[in-house]
């Protein structure tokens, strides 16, 4: 009967080793982290420190670091920094103690859950108090690892505190009536008891403490069964708590490995540096592992590399850009020499028609001209202000035309687009051509207006159209001249169509409908 006894203290011993280990574990995460500077001087680094070690361990609630006068200094979770613990009986116990303490069950002031508390006293040189780390157990947990015990069949376990509190039992009315009285669960430990539950039964139990006394798990069977050869597979049945135990202990090796993780993370805020373009930032790297430094210094000369091939890019950039707006130039004087050879060739000529030849060449030669002066006076030698573009070649085909003179007024419409050179080029002489027309045979004695719009078309096309409100004509007499042909030209090159229309006595439009640029894919110019 002895030894029968005696194996039903081992067992209440062997329930116990697994909530034993998880509080084991708090006590080892909690040395670690005093050994951590962050965490012991309490700093601006503190709370990042302990929300790295809590990241990934879900059985602990929080862990706080508190000052001598009980008053969080920081912790895991933002919401407990500034709480008074001094009241609390377990920090009254840190405070006279000189190692790893434990609460009973309390509820926890910032996530309002139930939690086993423990503390670790921190003292000086001197045996000074100077604070505590404390964490925070979920109760959950115990309650998921007594509910996962495969215990022996009609067998109980309870984890209570030293009130008599039941915190988690696998049979709540047997717990109550053989645990929560202070005579019946404080026979020691080691120690063998019996007590009869409500339905008069008679329970034999055994207690066995938890890091400390003030936690305690109990485990009870009836005594006809005590001795049942049941009993046997209690061994086999706690093989879920072995496993809990080396999960345990894997969980405080890698707490342990964490003190790592301020370099990892230091290096990953280097690296987001870089990715954003700081690549004057240098890793400092000073007492930190070999590997680290290795690492940092690898970083530093790959920015430096960075940092070079970016500045021979702009300066081949430079270099290029300031080649191309010399050749705008060039081109745009050679273009201005040529309508000088013109204009002095049609003063030699006695044939209007030649003249009138050699004036209109020189319009479109000067319409090139301003292109290529418009991209040499721009910073972005690749896209031309089209709506810019059209109304100085309105203004000088105004003012070539005589249209003061002649009483023709000229109106621009035009909204804000940007283009290629290679779009702004067949734009401008599809302008030059149909303001040509315009000025050349829709105004005969009397004057009148030409209004010259670019304007969305439709899903995704401009249209940029010249219209008159002079004599028109009909399709019957429209010729198909030059300008015509290459108007519609201009329209192919553009990838649109282009076109002219008049009604007699109604004027004439001459338009071209071609694809937006901001429409493109990835808002490139056409």
């Amino acid at each position: 009967m002895d030894d029968t006894r005696e194996r039903l203290a081992q067992t209440a011993r062997a329930a116990a080793t697994p909530e034993q280990n998880m509080l084991g574990a708090a006590e080892q995460i909690t040395r670690a982290l005093a050994n951590i500077g962050d965490v012991r001087s309490a700093n601006s680094e503190c709370s990042g420190a302990l929300a790295d070690a809590l990241h990934g361990l879900s059985f602990y609630t929080n862990i706080s670091r508190l000052d001598a006068n009980g008053k969080v200094l920081c912790a895991a979770l933002p919401a407990a920094v500034g709480i008074d613990a001094s009241r609390q009986p377990i920090f009254q116990e840190a405070k006279v103690s000189r190692g790893f303490v434990v609460s009973g069950e309390m509820q926890s002031p910032v996530t309002h859950q139930r939690v086993i508390a423990g503390m670790l006293p921190l003292r000086d040189a001197h045996g000074r108090f100077l604070g505590a780390i404390a964490i925070g157990v979920d109760v959950r947990w115990l309650e998921y690892v007594v509910r996962a015990n495969k215990l022996p069949p009609g067998s109980v376990v309870a984890l209570f505190d030293r009130k008599g509190h039941i915190i988690t039992t696998s049979h709540p009315a047997i717990a109550r009536a053989l645990f929560a009285k202070t005579q019946n669960w404080s026979v020691g430990e080691g120690g063998v008891a019996s007590a009869k539950d409500d339905d008069g039964d008679s329970w034999t139990f055994s207690t066995a403490p938890i890091l400390g006394n003030n936690v305690f798990v109990g485990f009870a069977m009836r005594e006809w069964s005590l001795l049942a050869p049941t009993y046997v597979n209690v061994g086999a049945d706690f093989i879920v708590p072995i496993l809990l135990i080396v999960f345990t202990w894997m969980t405080v090796w890698i707490v342990t490995e964490r003190q790592l993780t301020r370099w990892i993370v230091y290096l990953r805020r280097i690296s987001e540096a870089y990715r954003a373009g700081h690549y004057a930032i240098r890793p400092q790297l000073d007492g930190a592992p070999k590997e680290f430094r290795l690492l940092g210094e690898a970083l530093s000369e790959m920015a430096d590399s960075i940092q070079e091939r970016d500045r021979n890019l702009r300066e081949a950039v430079t270099q290029k850009t300031m080649m191309v707006r010399e050749v705008h130039h060039r081109v745009k004087n050679n273009l201005q020499i040529v309508m000088s050879l013109l204009s002095l060739q049609a003063a030699r000529l006695r044939d209007p028609a030649a003249q009138e030849a050699l004036k209109q060449a020189r319009a479109r030669i000067n319409a090139l001209a301003l292109v290529h002066r418009i991209l040499y006076e721009l910073e972005d030698q690749n896209v031309v202000d089209i709506k810019r573009l059209i109304a100085d070649l309105t203004e000088q085909m105004h003012e070539g035309f005589g249209g003061d003179r002649r009483d023709i007024r000229v109106t621009v419409d035009a909204v804000p687009r940007m283009a290629s050179g290679d779009a702004a080029v067949p734009l401008a002489l599809f302008t030059v051509e149909a303001l040509t027309n315009a000025f050349k045979h829709a105004f005969a004695d009397q004057g009148g207006t030409v209004t010259v719009t670019l304007q969305p078309h439709g899903d995704g096309d401009l249209r940029l159209a010249v219209e008159d409100d002079g004599s028109g004509f009909s399709d019957a007499e429209q010729p198909d001249s030059i300008g015509t042909q290459l108007i519609r030209t201009f329209g192919q090159q553009l990838h649109g169509k282009a076109r002219v229309h008049s009604e007699p006595g109604k004027g004439s439009v001459a338009e071209i409908v071609f694809p937006d640029p901001e429409k493109k894919a990835g808002g490139a110019a056409l």
